[in-house]
């Protein structure tokens, strides 16, 4: 998508942002609305099921607890938002049927549910959407006689990770995917809520081993991990072992050891849920067309909630990177609360040089809910807790008698600054940044005086 306004969901009265096509990360505070934020994106995300719909996907609609709570009769909610051209791609028909069928990415599309009686989303104002994804549906693959089915159209991937990912129960039904041979529909399946999903992709992985089928599918799952776990990506893992004779996967570690799926740490077992279930989303919807490269060629739109969870500094500096580098035309929409994270989010470029990747602090006073978009690629963790406002990375004391050194200096009360700061480099390291630097000003200030 390319923007969202919301109207009376959850925290938010009114609220809009724009998104681009890379990677976007959602920073702040708790309770500043970038979980309510990331939900109502994947409401706008599943909204391409209006028109995409088999046994295979669900439209979701927004519940009761999604209505603003205002103390009063609830207010219609409404999403609107404006599809991204990089997603919505003209479809094309085999033998000239009709030349093509586009979504103008300038009309406006809206979620709307007027009340919790309600228990659908109107579908009124997202009739083109409909009518694409449907049209989509019909003419993404078609049986060609004499040729069988071939792929004309590339499909869009979507998923939604929320930090409850590893620690869920499914409540899918697993049979599905021991199937071998699948709809290409299937890369829908439970896309919207993607919670303990990783044990059904590793029985899948096991199976399509097994029946020495599906190799396109489990190449493009190996070669997903490799580019992004990898020694190019995140430097943890560099190959899957498929033994389904002991019914089990295990992952290679960079340093030579080795570690069954269900013994993976937090960290590592998130990472890998992450890039092994778009991997496979993206080998079902497309592997007719790009075998098993297809996660390098294929658009969509990846939600997850803190991306930090469970991860290890040395992580959280090369996620980011790692995941856009192995799936470079898909679009995401991250939160996180960690500097590391925010400070690896790189100035990129498309064919246009326009930007595609931004951090937004989303922020909360006053009653009113806005962001600023911010630059901290390459930032010191520290300074960008303490320069972007977000937090003093120091304990209250010390950051109070910094504040009061710097007030003495202000006033050009440099005696008492200088005996203050001598007394921190006694209780604290002498050499770190913030003092040295007030050292540097003193010195100044009284070489200045002289």
């Amino acid at each position: 998508m390319r923007d969202i306004t919301i109207k009376n969901f959850r925290c938010y009265e009114e609220k809009s942002i724009e998104f681009r096509r890379g990677v976007n990360l959602l920073i702040g505070d708790n309770s500043v609305g970038k979980t309510s934020l990331l939900h109502a994106c994947n409401l706008v995300v599943n909204s391409f099921f209006s028109g995409y719909s088999d046994e295979n996907t669900v439209w979701i609609s927004a519940d009761n607890n999604d209505f603003r709570n205002t103390g009063i009769a609830e207010q219609p909610i409404e999403i609107a938002f404006h599809p991204g051209e990089w997603d919505f791609i003209d479809i094309t028909f085999p033998n000239s049927i009709m030349s093509s069928h586009s979504l103008d990415i300038n009309k406006d599309l809206k979620i709307k549910k007027n009340s919790k009686k309600n228990s659908r989303n109107l579908v009124t104002d997202l009739i083109p959407l409909r009518d694409y994804a449907s049209t989509i549906k019909l003419w993404s693959h078609v049986l060609v006689e004499g040729v069988g089915i071939k792929q004309f159209n590339i499909l869009p991937v979507y998923a939604c990770f929320t930090t409850e990912d590893i620690h869920s129960t499914v409540k899918l039904e697993k049979n599905k995917f021991k199937t071998y041979v699948q709809k290409p529909s299937f890369g829908y399946y439970g896309c919207s809520d993607c919670r303990g999903l990783l044990e059904c992709w590793i029985k899948r992985l096991l199976v399509l081993k097994e029946a020495q089928k599906g190799e396109e599918e489990i190449n493009s799952v190996r070669n997903a991990i490799i580019d992004a776990l990898g020694p190019t990506g995140c430097n943890i893992i560099n190959d899957m072992d498929i033994r389904h004779n002991e019914g089990k996967v295990y992952f290679k570690f960079v340093d030579g050891r080795e570690s069954e799926s269900a013994l993976l740490s937090d960290g590592y077992r998130r990472l890998v849920n992450i890039v092994m279930d778009i991997a496979f989303r993206c080998a079902l919807l497309n592997k007719s067309m790009f075998g098993d490269q297809c996660y390098k060629h294929t658009h969509g739109t990846v939600i997850i909630d803190e991306i930090d969870e469970h991860l290890h500094p040395a992580l959280q500096v090369r996620v980011l990177k790692a995941l856009q580098d192995t799936f470079p035309k898909i679009q995401f929409i991250i939160s996180t609360h960690a500097p590391l994270v925010m400070s690896s989010v790189e100035p990129r470029k498309d064919e246009d040089g326009n930007d595609i990747n931004v951090v937004y602090r989303l922020e909360y006073a006053d009653g009113v809910y806005s962001h600023k978009e911010l630059k901290p690629y390459g930032l010191d963790a520290n300074l960008i807790l303490e320069e972007m406002s977000l937090v003093d990375s120091r304990v209250p004391e010390i950051a109070d008698r910094i504040e009061k050194i710097k007030d003495l200096i202000s006033e050009k009360l440099l005696d008492q600054a200088s005996s203050q700061i001598s007394l921190l480099e006694e209780e604290t390291d002498p050499n770190q940044p913030v003092l040295v630097r007030l050292r540097a000003i003193i010195n100044r200030l009284e070489t200045l005086g002289k």
